[in-house]
């Protein structure tokens, strides 16, 4: 679950914090709105929170070893190519460095090592298809595709998802795989062990609209705001409040992500196939 309360609730909340009076300034405030952006970030990026863990499959091109991260990337967690562990390195040491990788922070690009020499075999959908637990999946073609085959399929409309072919009929060209979300026709997938798999932590978007929530489990939406109230109050040269709230923050933080850590919930429900 994620934040659950609004930018407006989080506002109000906050005032409380600060014990604003009615008609004060920096009630809706920008500097309002920025406290807590500055507060919901810090708080995003304190720990890797399993709400912010992502996947993606990245379609591999031979003898091409750099590609594009997703717009949201962070940080990554696990790197797979070819079905194949890689280990994060430096770049004056990937080309000796087998089953590896970097991160180019400049260009948001990966580059990994050994350079793939097949591209990805891409199997096109020829319907769109609905959500389901089996749902039958004409395709151009099945060659190569075998039963409990991890698939990712690489959907138009951003849907992007990993499921597992429950079974394939040469005859129908088609294979049987559960769907969490709709597919168009003409969408793509690819088998697992022939991408670039990227488990990846991703950045947040910071609150704007009045109806904005968190990508945060919920619990974390009040202690956001003591991380704000310190940010508020230390402008205000109020160090013994600032430090007061900061230090409620860090404590309740540290308990939800006790609670929240992979030893208790894994990496992250939805990757599960």
């Amino acid at each position: 679950m994620t934040g659950i309360k609004t930018l407006s609730e989080l506002r109000s909340r906050l005032e409380l914090l600060l014990s604003i009076n009615t008609g004060d300034a920096y009630i809706s405030s920008t500097a309002e709105t920025e406290d807590i952006n500055d507060a919901y970030q810090q708080t995003a990026y304190a720990y890797d929170w399993p709400s912010l863990l992502d996947r993606v499959g990245i379609v591999i091109v031979a003898n091409l070893n750099r590609y594009s991260l997703p717009a949201t990337f962070r940080k990554a967690r696990t790197v797979k190519s070819l079905d194949i562990t890689l280990t994060e390195t430096e770049q004056e040491f990937l080309k000796r460095a087998r089953n590896s990788y970097v991160i180019d922070q400049i260009q948001n690009d990966i580059i990994i090592n050994p350079i793939p020499t097949t591209a990805s075999t891409p199997y096109t959908l020829s319907n769109a298809e609905s959500v389901g637990n089996a749902v039958t999946i004409e395709l151009d073609t099945v060659s190569g595709l075998s039963q409990f085959d991890e698939i990712w399929i690489d959907s138009a409309s951003g849907t992007d998802e990993f499921t597992l072919v429950s079974s394939t009929n040469t005859t129908n060209t088609t294979i049987t795989a559960r769907l969490d979300a709709a597919k168009s026709a003409s969408d793509i997938l690819y088998r697992q062990k022939e991408i670039i798999d990227l488990m990846f932590y991703k950045t947040i978007t910071l609150l704007s609209a009045s109806g904005d929530t968190t990508l945060l489990p919920a619990p974390l939406d009040f202690i956001i705001l003591h991380k704000a109230a310190a940010i508020a109050f230390e402008r205000l040269e109020l160090f013994d409040e600032a430090k007061r709230h900061d230090d409620i923050w860090r404590v309740r933080m540290q308990e939800q992500w006790l609670a929240f850590d992979k030893s208790s919930t894994g990496d992250v429900t939805h990757f599960s196939i």
